[in-house]
């Protein structure tokens, strides 16, 4: 059966089919802010493009702004938009933290119809001025179970919703949560008033699913790690023995959690903060045994689920810091902790179960697809590095690893280049095994991965739905997921199995509780999208060169920098000439506008000025020079003096001063504009005369006003 698709006056033909759950869902965000919840792989990015290509249509005195967490899913919503919509490359613009904030300034006021921004920049953006949300038809959160506490999207929301008359939000995530109040509380930070949520098993999805084959392995401790097991949960046992004695742990020590003493932690720094004099030597005490639990609950949990590389580098870091903290002191002294590192260092290069288990799996799956590409997770950089070592000891196979851009401790991350130039050499095939954390679990397009591997289960059903996500994409997929048994990693695969049962069900009963948006003013008039402004061509463009113009052009840019500073002279020239009374910001617009300056290049004009602190605001429509503030005359050292320039010479002005006397006026003390350095010009100036032999000289240190 042939395909259907999408007919739209700005969607290129026969690039969107047409699928109904995607058609209904684009309907109905139109018509009210909405959190779109579909399994990865359906579509999120293309209901956007749909919804973002019906405002284009009608609005196109508007504009639209879609976000995403990270540099990388920005650039894939612009990619995608490229692709998809009839408009033109010049309508789109791409604003990261690379992008300096006097430009962006500049693009957010220049033509452009749709952008695509990381939250963290729209919102510095809004908060410093240099944005307004007041004419955007609609505004796209992705990942948007990001938005809880102080989360950038949150603020961004906020603001959107006070300045825009009639805002339209969309929200996509494929993982909002299991917890109800989580949930509620993102639809509350997105103002959204009805859910769009489908299931793998619905009806109209169902077709467009591919299958993922999900299988769990448990793998055997060794006697070795069984040994090793011992002497930590030994070192943790008197730690929280202690705690018991103390009060803080109130419950059979069998059954603390990781999560009991982050609680423990938290309502000792509270106790403190509420107690004073002699008895917080107590409640030191109590923090400090506290964070030792913590850290040998850590170094468990690291040997048991990653091994003796991952639990060896910490415990060098808990060593090399030992010094600054007192938890990591009172592990070290431990006499068995001595007896453990002694163990350790004996049998140190005996691999986790799971390496040998995974490299098998590996070696088979490429075996038997020599095109194959395999994406594995792990939690732990320091286990990633380990694999990817241990993977490319095996033929045919080209690891690396992929982590985020943070600098760890002996552990540098990698640049925003770098991560994609990983990607590109994956997706080409110069490389066929990522060893990744969590920077590849969320929203990559990854579409080529035909075997996900867990290298242990996770408690989050969010990141087990990504990690998941990731394969099956365009043909039917696998995930192996590793599991220790006898270890927290039993516990969190049937966690994240029920969280992610608990999700369905509390999304399925949510859409009753949202309440309607009550906007503030009109829905916008209809205003259709000339057709001059339709593209002929396909603004796609590959991913190599995506990367390239993930900021501006630096020529771009120092063109961008030389107008302004050609304006703000201009500018400077005109507020000068005005005097304390100041000049209207309105007339500065229209004069240069008339030299051929946009209103956008004017306003970056005057920040500059005003961050130079060479303008102040008289009024909130008038500004004044900074310098107009000297104009009275002063006795001392340093006057206000009327110069006058009645000769200029190859390397000296002659100045008359005061309508009397004739003045030497040299570059070296002349603060100005050269500009004014022309004969008859006239303008007042602090500075002092001084006589050099019998010749009268003048210093300019500040021009206060021009005459003439």
């Amino acid at each position: 059966m042939d395909k259907v698709y999408v007919e739209h006056p700005l969607i290129w033909p026969k690039t969107v089919e047409a699928r109904l759950y995607q058609q209904t869902i684009a309907e109905k965000i139109c018509q009210k802010n909405t959190m779109v919840i579909l399994p990865t792989a359906l579509g999120k990015t293309v209901i956007s493009a749909m919804v973002a290509a019906h405002f284009l249509l009608n609005h196109w005195d508007m504009k639209i702004l879609v976000m995403a967490p990270t540099r990388p899913l920005v650039l894939q919503h612009r990619d995608t938009f490229g692709r998809f919509l009839r408009i033109k490359a010049g309508d789109m613009v791409v604003l990261t933290g690379k992008v300096p904030p006097s430009y962006r300034r500049h693009l957010w006021g220049g033509e452009a119809k749709v952008f695509f921004a990381t939250p963290q920049v729209v919102r510095n953006d809004l908060e410093s001025g240099r944005l307004s949300l007041k004419d955007f038809s609609l505004v796209v959160f992705d990942e948007c179970h990001r938005a809880r506490k102080n989360y950038s999207y949150t603020r961004v929301a906020r603001r959107y919703v006070e300045q825009a008359r009639w805002p339209v939000i969309m929200a996509a995530t494929a993982s909002p949560g299991s917890n109800q109040k989580d949930i509620r509380q993102t639809c509350r930070n997105l103002y959204i008033e009805e859910i769009m949520f489908r299931r793998e098993k619905d009806p109209d999805v169902a077709p467009y699913i591919h299958r993922v084959d999900v299988e769990w392995r448990e793998v055997e401790l060794p006697n070795e790690y069984r040994r090793l097991r011992k002497l930590l949960r030994s070192i943790l046992w008197k730690r929280l023995t202690r705690l018991q004695s103390m009060g803080v742990i109130r419950k059979s020590l069998s059954y603390v959690t990781r999560r009991d003493l982050l609680q423990a932690g938290e309502r000792l720094r509270r106790r403190l903060k509420e107690t004073e004099g002699m008895n917080r030597g107590s409640l030191f005490g109590a923090i400090m045994f506290q964070a030792a639990s913590l850290t040998a609950f850590h170094a468990l949990g690291l040997l048991e689920t990653q091994g003796t590389h991952s639990l060896g580098r910490f415990l060098e870091r808990v060593e090399k810091n030992g010094h600054q903290k007192k938890s990591y002191k009172n592990i070290i002294n431990d006499s068995q902790y001595h007896m453990l590192r002694a163990y350790l260092a004996k049998v140190g290069g005996l691999n986790h179960p799971k390496i040998s288990a995974v490299k098998e799996e590996v070696r088979r799956h490429i075996r038997e697809n020599t095109s194959a590409r395999i994406l594995t997770f792990t939690q732990y950089r320091d286990t990633a590095t380990h694999l990817v070592n241990e993977l490319n000891a095996l033929d045919n196979v080209r690891a690396k690893r992929f982590v985020g851009q943070a600098n760890k401790e002996d552990d540098p991350g990698l640049s925003q280049d770098e991560q994609a130039q990983i990607l590109h050499d994956f997706r080409e095939g110069r490389l066929n095994v990522l060893v990744a954390t969590s920077i590849a679990e969320e929203g990559l397009d990854i579409p080529a991965v035909d075997l996900v591997i867990f290298y242990e289960p996770i408690p989050s059903e969010i990141r087990y739905i990504q990690r998941k996500g990731r394969t099956g994409r365009k043909d039917i997929g696998r995930t192996v997921i590793f599991a220790a048994k006898e270890t927290y990693d039993v516990a969190y695969l049937h966690a994240s199995k029920r969280r992610l049962e608990k999700m369905n069900d509390i999304v399925g009963r949510l859409n009753t509780q949202m309440k309607a948006l009550p906007r503030r003013g009109m829905k916008p008039k209809i205003n259709p999208i000339p057709k001059s402004e339709m593209a002929e061509e396909k603004a796609f463009i590959s991913p190599s060169i995506a990367r390239r113009r993930i900021q501006p052009e630096e020529e771009e840019v120092k063109k961008f920098t030389r107008t302004v500073d050609r304006a703000a002279k201009s500018l400077w020239m005109k507020v000068m000439k005005a005097g304390r009374e100041g000049i209207l910001i309105e007339d500065l617009q229209q004069d240069s506008l008339l030299e051929g300056y946009r209103p956008n290049i004017t306003k970056a004009a005057i920040d500059h000025l005003e961050k130079a602190n060479q303008i102040y605001e008289l009024t909130p429509n008038r500004i004044a020079s900074v310098a107009s503030m000297d104009t009275t005359m002063e006795t001392g050292d340093r006057e206000v003096y009327e110069v006058e320039i009645e000769r200029i010479l190859s390397r000296s002005a002659v100045c008359i001063i005061n309508g009397k006397y004739r003045a030497r006026l040299v570059p070296e003390e002349y603060e100005g504009p050269p500009s004014l350095m022309k004969k008859n010009t006239r303008f007042r100036a602090r500075g002092h005369l001084h006589r050099e032999g019998q010749t009268l000289c003048i210093q300019v240190q500040r021009i206060t006003e021009i005459l003439s």
